[in-house]
């Protein structure tokens, strides 16, 4: 069985999941909505493989580690020349840049 990754649309911190295609990947991605001067906040949970609406208005996305054959470094460039900052959210919704 996949992970699931359990949200609303927008949170009331102003998290969101969006997907991205790279390399003909749907990245999961979780995101701010408020950019930093640097970007865009954002953490890649994996491979998106289903998303399901749920009862109360919640959706579930289940998702795949990223495969091997995903460069991070070429990947890490690309969510750069987009607009966002790698890095990860803790429990609380407070981020932290990747190294």
């Amino acid at each position: 069985m996949c992970p699931q990754l359990v949200f609303r649309k927008v949170t009331p911190d102003g998290l969101l999941v969006e997907i991205r295609d790279f390399e003909g990947q749907p990245l999961l991605l979780l995101t701010q909505q408020k950019p930093s001067p640097g970007g865009r906040p954002i953490q890649v949970m994996g491979i998106a493989t289903e998303e399901q609406l749920a009862m109360g208005g919640n959706w579930y996305y289940e998702y795949m580690p990223l495969p091997r054959s995903i460069s991070t470094h070429k990947m890490k460039s690309w969510l750069e020349m987009h607009g966002y900052v790698l890095g990860v959210f803790d429990q609380f919704g407070n981020f932290r840049q990747a190294a």
